[in-house]
């Protein structure tokens, strides 16, 4: 967890600036612990997805992989799984299948994601001490950055 130079908004038009997180008052702590780990998974969700238009694309090729899958993979092969096909050299079943493989592990590792930062805010947020704070945010980045471990999108 950061602990120098943080900025946190206390809402009301107040802001802190420039703290070290030990001197920060406690409810200043705990929302500083807790914004981090909201930033650690927006990093990890941009670290396995890239921007949003790239969600849309990787939804689009979910989608027709699923289709062709559905037709046992005869017929028209679709525009995103042919791209695959044209990229790697593989056939379009294999191609389908791993678009449709790497869906669920990036589906899968989005909610552990969520998961580990809305139990890690939770704890931070009832911490009763900036150590117990900053053990729990450190426990919720690192359950955060385990989540995406071998994810790979193409």
């Amino acid at each position: 967890m950061q602990k120098f130079n943080l900025s946190v908004d206390m809402g009301g038009g107040i802001v802190l600036q420039g703290y070290v997180y030990e001197d920060l008052p406690l409810a200043a702590a705990l929302k500083a612990a807790a914004m981090q780990v909201d930033q650690s998974a927006d990093q990890a969700r941009a670290t396995i997805i890239g921007g949003s238009l790239r969600v849309v694309e990787y939804e689009m090729a979910e989608k027709e992989a699923a289709a062709f899958k559905s037709v046992d993979f005869q017929g028209e092969v679709p525009p995103t799984v042919q791209a695959v096909v044209d990229a790697q050299g593989v056939g379009a079943q294999e191609a389908a299948e791993g678009i449709l493989a790497e869906t669920a592990a990036w589906r899968g590792a989005l909610c552990e994601i969520r998961t580990a930062r809305l139990k890690g805010k939770a704890q931070v947020l009832k911490a009763t001490s900036h150590a117990d704070a900053e053990g729990l945010a450190d426990a919720a980045i690192a359950a955060i950055r385990d989540s995406i471990a071998g994810i790979t999108t193409a």
